[in-house]
């Protein structure tokens, strides 16, 4: 068995956990594409639909990019910042962080290739409850919420408590 320790296990840890939210979330779009047709939905659970759509701007459609010009600024802004993030989690000093730094990393680069592929994200996952319809997401932004979570989590005070007593808390 190989025992990855220091910068080279936090690298793989991160590398490991972001390729594969990236790569899981690039096969559900592909899936999704190829299953669904643009504005039909389908009942999946009984509060949760799966209809696909396409987002041409960031978080709820906000600031589109229609042309090359909008389309270029977007992806270096969105390549960038997923870019500090994995950075960011390598950096990090205790494991949750990690690991919800690397989710984020994931999420945002499968949003990422999605964009530099299509010109888009696509977008299927549709939450609704009684006749309350949410928004429309897909794998990626789960990750990131996966992993905002996972950072509120490792900010707790008790957490933080046991870390600076040099208690081992994963």
């Amino acid at each position: 068995m190989i025992s990855l320790s220091g910068w080279a296990g936090r690298a793989a840890t991160v590398a490991g956990v972001a390729g594969a939210a990236a790569a899981i979330d690039l096969v559900a779009k592909a899936v999704a594409e190829a299953w669904l047709e643009e504005g039909a939905v389908r009942g999946a659970l009984p509060f949760v639909d799966l209809s696909l759509s396409f987002n041409y701007g960031i978080s709820f459609s906000l600031f589109p990019a229609h042309d090359p010009s909008s389309l270029a600024l977007l992806l270096a802004i969105q390549g960038t910042l997923t870019c500090l993030v994995a950075g960011w989690a390598l950096a990090a000093g205790g494991g949750l962080e990690r690991l919800g730094l690397a989710a984020i990393a994931g999420g945002a680069a499968g949003n990422f290739v999605d964009r530099l592929v299509d010109g888009v994200v696509t977008d299927y996952l549709d939450l609704h409850t009684g006749g309350i319809r949410w928004f429309t997401f897909n794998l990626a932004d789960v990750w990131i919420s996966t992993g905002v979570v996972l950072l509120l989590l490792d900010g707790l005070p008790l957490r933080r408590r046991h870390r600076s007593a040099g208690d081992p808390i994963p």
